[in-house]
């Protein structure tokens, strides 16, 4: 499965850590330091470490592009200036070669006199290798320039030299992002190189692993964890520190032909995915968005960091432009407000749930008591229900267009599905994993795709409906990811042998996976949409209306004239709980979302929301949840445009009890 290697486990605001970021109740002193804005107001600076190994059997083409590229995003896009960047490559004057001792010089003369507030980027580029020590132990490795000629271990940088220079000695405030782009596993010798897209000949991808010299060993067994996985390390909780890797610890990173030149494939789609949301990226989100960039490579990118209130920190510090003071007069502008809440808990068959109509129960509350929705302008769709408002298909769909019948400017429309999401395979050709997404409907246990609801079905009767200037918020509790189905469909508790869930002896055990598994008939990737893949079939157009409820939002070009935003229970690769939570069976993610705009006395901006409803998941659940919207100055927008200054509280370290 796609997951960050992040143990998922209770963890504090990191402003209560000593020295942290100071202490973080919500008064005025500490907002500024809540983890969402990671503000860097101190010095920045870069060593950028790139080896294209020139003239070796080892050679490399994309390594030095890497270190041209990665310069130019930090100093157009990130504050760095030309004298903050050290670049250390084959380009550039002998002494600023990428020999070992050149690169270690490098990473101590990034720490001199740094303190607070400053923000330190190390990138590496090049092979990764692993040694043998005496007793068998396989050592995570770098290969500087001189690894080719001179012994190992002494001309490689072993992964506690890693430890020891950039991670030890970094000071209380100061943040610092590391980047491999290499193979660094001791497993990864095991695997062939591998890449799904047809490319041969000279602009075939390379791996960027060197295999070692042989009867290499050392005498001691060292503290070996890994370039990545040492930043677990209890002793650096109170570390600021961020640590991407270009792949798994059992795969190769690229070394590739991509947009017209060498580079490394990583970090091709690090900077496509900065560059696609204008360089405003969570780490969190980054990192989704870089693994959906990746689709046709075997590898899959890995993000670690010392403090999981971290993965919600703007990429090296760069937030949101604020909003402007006639979006929030746009906001202020009330209109007619309509709401379609759908909750399906599909009572006695195989496939059923429990928290489902509970969590229409809690839209219904949370927008007529705090948002003046009136009872009159909601259509709820559960079993609960009359007959002729139970959620079957065609009920749903004439309640998408009940929601958008009569809509104008200034209006407020809201759309909550509670239920099981699922795929079939995609038969167009414009869906990269050869599945499209989809939610199931109370009819859904007859043929498919007839009484399901694929997402070009959303973005038809919601998102390309929507007219200029009506507002309109989706919040999806399911699961609905096209890879979902390469993950084990798992619940916490026991499965009987006919397939249903017995009922655990105590609720609170209680934890249900919002995800159906499809027919057989329609339940594998589609031929075609294989063969597309990385191939150029289908239009940007066709591929953004099949990519799934949330990713679509952000094309610009489809939807950027648009007020719209979507809530998702998690991410691509996750599912989302149905669970016993707060005395009562409800999505994890829907009491969440309650939680935290309770929190905010219901007068928040959608992205603290979407901060506060991860920090409230976080240590219980795996679930990411994820926020699209059409332009980046919305994420600073009121949540359903509700702004009480004397109300609202700018707490991102908010954590519910």
């Amino acid at each position: 499965p796609l997951c960050c290697k992040l143990p998922r486990r209770p963890a504090p605001c990191p402003a209560q850590h000593s020295g942290a970021m100071g202490v973080c109740h919500g008064s005025p002193a500490s907002r500024a330091e809540c983890p969402a804005n990671m503000r860097v107001f101190g010095r920045r600076r870069a060593v950028l470490a790139g080896l294209n190994y020139r003239g070796t059997s080892a050679e490399l083409r994309g390594c030095i592009n890497d270190m041209t590229n990665q310069k130019s995003v930090l100093q157009e896009h990130y504050g760095f200036s030309e004298k903050d960047i050290l670049m250390l490559h084959e380009d550039q004057p002998k002494d600023k070669w990428p020999y070992k001792a050149r690169i270690m010089e490098g990473i101590r003369w990034l720490y001199e006199g740094a303190g607070p507030g400053d923000l330190l980027f190390f990138h590496y580029s090049g092979h990764g290798s692993q040694f043998q020590t005496a007793d068998g132990v396989m050592a995570d490795c770098l290969c500087p320039l001189d690894c080719l000629e001179r012994p190992w271990p002494g001309s490689i940088i072993l992964d506690t030299e890693i430890h020891q220079a950039l991670y030890d000695p970094l000071a209380a405030g100061v943040k610092v992002v590391a980047i491999f782009d290499c193979c660094h596993s001791g497993t990864v010798a095991n695997l062939p190189v591998k890449r799904d897209l047809h490319v041969s000949g000279e602009h075939a991808p390379k791996a960027r692993y060197l295999k070692a010299p042989a009867m290499v060993g050392v005498k001691e067994t060292q503290a070996l964890a890994g370039i990545r996985r040492g930043v677990l390390a209890g002793q650096r909780q109170d570390h600021q520190l961020w640590v991407f890797s270009g792949c798994q610890d059992n795969q190769t990173s690229a070394d590739a032909y991509v947009d017209g030149q060498f580079q490394g494939a990583f970090t091709w789609a690090m900077i496509k995915a900065l560059r696609g949301d204008v360089w405003n990226q969570t780490y969190i989100d980054l990192l989704d968005q870089i693994r959906a960039n990746l689709k046709g490579y075997t590898q899959v990118p890995a993000l670690t960091t010392t403090s999981e209130p971290y993965l919600n920190y703007w990429y090296c510090g760069r937030e949101p432009e604020a909003a402007s003071r006639e979006v929030h007069a746009v906001d202020r502008e009330v209109g007619r407000r309509k709401a379609l809440l759908i909750g399906i808990n599909y009572r006695r068959s195989r496939n059923e749930l429990r928290g489902c109509i509970n969590d229409v129960a809690t839209y219904r509350e949370l927008l007529i008591k705090h948002y003046g929705f009136k009872e009159s302008e909601m259509l709820i769709l559960t079993e609960d229900e009359s007959r002729e408002n139970w959620p079957y298909k065609a009920r749903i769909v004439e309640g998408m267009q009940w929601l958008m019948d009569g809509a104008r400017e200034g209006d407020t429309l809201f759309l909550s599905y509670s239920g099981h999401g699922s795929q079939m395979m995609d038969s167009t050709g414009t869906e990269p994993s050869g599945m499209s997404q989809c939610i199931c409907p109370l009819d859904c246990n007859k043929p498919w795709p007839e009484h399901i609801i694929l997402d070009t079905e959303i973005h038809t009767h919601l998102y390309d409906s929507l007219p200029d200037g009506v507002k309109l918020t989706c919040v999806f509790d399911c699961c609905h990811s096209g890879t979902v189905a390469n993950l084990e469909y798992n619940r916490d508790l026991h499965l009987a042998a006919q397939g249903f869930e017995e009922v655990p002896a105590v609720p609170e055990r209680y934890h249900g996976a919002r995800y159906m598994e499809p027919p057989r008939d329609v339940s594998q990737p589609h031929s075609a949409s294989i063969l597309a893949l990385g191939c150029g079939r289908g239009s940007p157009a066709q591929f953004k209306k099949a990519s799934g409820f949330r990713n679509a939002v952000a094309d610009q070009k489809l939807y950027g004239n648009r007020h719209l935003w979507v809530l998702s229970g998690c991410q691509d690769d996750q599912t989302s709980a149905d669970a016993f939570v707060s005395c009562m069976y409800q999505g994890a993610f829907t009491w969440a979302l309650a939680s935290a705009l309770q929190g905010q006395k219901y007068s928040a901006k959608y992205q603290a929301i979407l901060h506060q409803v991860r920090a409230t998941l976080s240590g219980k659940y795996a679930q990411v949840p994820a926020l699209s919207t059409t332009r980046r100055t919305y994420f600073d927008r009121f949540f359903l445009g509700k702004h009480a200054p004397e109300l609202a509280i700018d707490n991102t370290c908010y954590q519910p009890k």
